[in-house]
């Protein structure tokens, strides 16, 4: 990790005036995916590649996740390329969460709601291998039980992905355990850590590469309709979560997003839904630094239209945004946005011209 650490440092100098110059908004209307929510995104670092997986569109919308298809955006040429699309169901893409392994280069999807029949519902495990552009069901004896809404990011310092809470898929309880996913081996591994956040359903987690900590932010909870606006941050080697009680947070909500930036050493939070009844949507943009312990509510001088469902990762060029909706049933957001700290404002990115 430190080794990671100082590649960063060097690369920023060179990268600031690389990063400001690719946010600039295209000439045309370049390939790009549809409109859809409950996409899910990972970044490769070493190569700038981000990759988005499936979701629901804007002509089907149901928990169906009728889209099986695969896009890689590159952050430096700021061109996204369809990689993968099937007409048929398939499983890998029923997935609730995801993560990448930068050592293996590949991507796992805890897929959920599968081979549905009259005694229920399965999941499976399946493996996204980006050098073949291909799946693999590898799904172990011993995995987290049927759920939706649940979160899941990569610990570097650990080499493990980590999954966190989601609701029951049988009787729709929200739940709050932990579960380590190790690439190498392929097991799951359920964490049972002392203390844990309370229960979470669709909440937002990212993991912060020099703090070596996942953290999380905010969601719900089925039973009582209640959001959340707490902050919690996971030591996989000490198996801890924390309750962080920074000051300043952000409204509760769910359905929002969280990214680092490299360039402030901030999560950057954007929208979410305020209520449990998906509206209304909203639009603000706020700011995480876990040194002094604080939220901060960033006033950017552009900002994408108010949403939720939209997927995010942290890239060289900055926090990545892409699709979400301000309607829970007719997603119809396809716009790409890139984050800049320093500049302090949102830029759409291959915006068309009218």
């Amino acid at each position: 990790m430190k080794r990671i650490i100082t590649l960063v440092i060097t690369l920023c100098a060179f990268l600031v005036p690389l990063a400001t110059a690719q946010a600039l908004p295209d000439s045309n209307c370049p390939t790009h995916p549809s409109a859809r929510g409950y996409s899910d995104m990972v970044y490769d670092w070493t190569t700038g590649t981000a990759y988005l997986f499936g979701g629901i569109d804007h002509v089907t919308p149901s928990l169906d996740y009728p889209l099986f298809d695969v896009w890689s955006y590159n952050s430096f040429t700021r061109h996204w390329k369809r990689l993968f699309n099937s007409d048929t169901a398939y499983n890998a893409f029923q997935r609730d969460a995801v993560a990448f392994d930068p050592h293996s280069k590949k991507v796992v999807l805890f897929s959920t709601f599968v081979n549905c029949n009259d005694f229920g519902c399965g999941v499976e495990t399946w493996i996204y291998d980006i050098a073949t552009n291909t799946f693999e069901n590898v799904t172990p004896a011993v995995q987290p039980s049927l759920r939706w809404g649940s979160r899941m990011v990569y610990d570097v310092e650990s080499k493990r992905a980590i999954l966190f809470g989601g609701s029951d898929g049988y009787t729709t309880e929200t739940l709050n355990d932990t579960w380590a996913y190790d690439f190498e081996s392929n097991t799951w591994t359920e964490m049972n850590p002392v203390v844990s956040p309370p229960p979470h359903h669709f909440a937002a987690m990212v993991y912060h590469p020099f703090a070596e900590r996942v953290i999380l932010f905010g969601g719900g909870i089925i039973q009582t309709g209640e959001l959340l606006n707490d902050t919690w941050a996971y030591d996989y080697n000490r198996n801890t979560w924390t309750d962080l009680r920074p000051a300043n947070p952000p409204p509760a909500r769910a359905y929002h997003t969280l990214a680092w930036d490299l360039w402030s050493n901030k999560i950057i939070l954007f929208g979410g839904v305020s209520t449990s009844g998906y509206e209304p949507v909203l639009g603000d943009t706020w700011g995480l630094d876990l040194k002094s312990n604080a939220w901060i509510k960033l006033k950017p001088k552009g900002s994408p239209s108010a949403r939720a469902w939209q997927v995010s990762e942290g890239t060289w060029s900055g926090p990545l945004l892409f699709g979400g909706s301000p309607l829970h049933d007719n997603y119809t957001d396809d716009d790409t946005w890139s984050y800049l700290s320093i500049e302090r404002r949102w830029v759409q990115i291959g915006a068309c011209k009218k």
